[in-house]
């Protein structure tokens, strides 16, 4: 049986959406101004996402490049600050095992999720909590926070960032917040959202959530499907 490859005509067609889904990018980024060249490199990576997505799957797989190129367009905002002190942390660490550990250890790491789902175009905030301690052969130069999050059934993150929690070295208590919008035309589904704990590096402990985006796209879709088909 003879493949069928992607028609020309069909690749201006899933452009279009690409273009389509730029021209509604009025939520990408969260408090940040978008510059003239922050728009192009937006446009361009739909661009791409669109062209990439249409060549595996038609017409249909244009619609899940497009929105792993609106990745591009929006940002992560992280927060970070201290609970308790080095003091209070090896303090409570002794009263249980008498003395530190020989290694740093990530004592406590449990991030939080407000709900279940969320809606496009409204804040999500995922808050972590993370508690290490120095050793007595390694002391803590750093603790760093890296979070990872992944369309629906795909193995590769379409948008990372990270956070360093300590300001300086030591042990220390620490809450991390990482405050994602959603664009308001993100596809929805059920999103994986992975986060990693490196101290001095090495990477300590994980953890893994999941969030369901919705959103009634009827009239989104309706607006694509119309241009396409100009």
């Amino acid at each position: 049986m003879k493949k069928d490859y992607f028609a020309p005509a069909s690749l201006g067609k899933v452009l279009l959406i690409g273009l389509a889904t730029a021209g509604t990018l009025t939520g990408c980024t969260t408090g940040n101004q978008m510059t003239r060249s922050d728009w192009g490199k937006c446009l361009s990576a739909i661009a791409l996402g669109t062209g990439a997505g249409a060549l595996v799957n038609g017409e249909k797989g244009a619609y899940v490049g497009a929105a792993a190129g609106i990745a591009a367009c929006f940002v992560i905002n992280a927060q970070s600050r201290r609970t308790r002190s080095a003091a209070q942390v090896e303090s409570d660490y002794r009263s249980r095992y008498s003395q530190l550990p020989e290694s740093a250890e990530v004592v406590h790491y449990q991030t939080s999720l407000p709900g279940n789902s969320v809606r496009r175009g409204e804040p999500l905030k995922i808050v972590s909590n993370i508690e290490a301690v120095s050793g007595r052969q390694q002391p803590i130069r750093e603790v760093k926070e890296q979070i990872r999050i992944y369309e629906p059934g795909q193995s590769e993150p379409f948008k990372t960032a990270e956070k360093v929690a300590s300001e300086s070295a030591g042990s220390g208590a620490y809450e991390n917040t990482f405050t994602v919008t959603f664009p308001s035309n993100m596809p929805q589904g059920r999103y994986s959202i992975q986060t990693d704990v490196f101290v001095n590096g090495e990477r300590l402990d994980k953890g893994s959530n999941q969030i369901q985006v919705v959103y009634d796209g009827e009239h989104l879709m309706r607006e694509f499907a119309a241009i396409a088909a100009r």
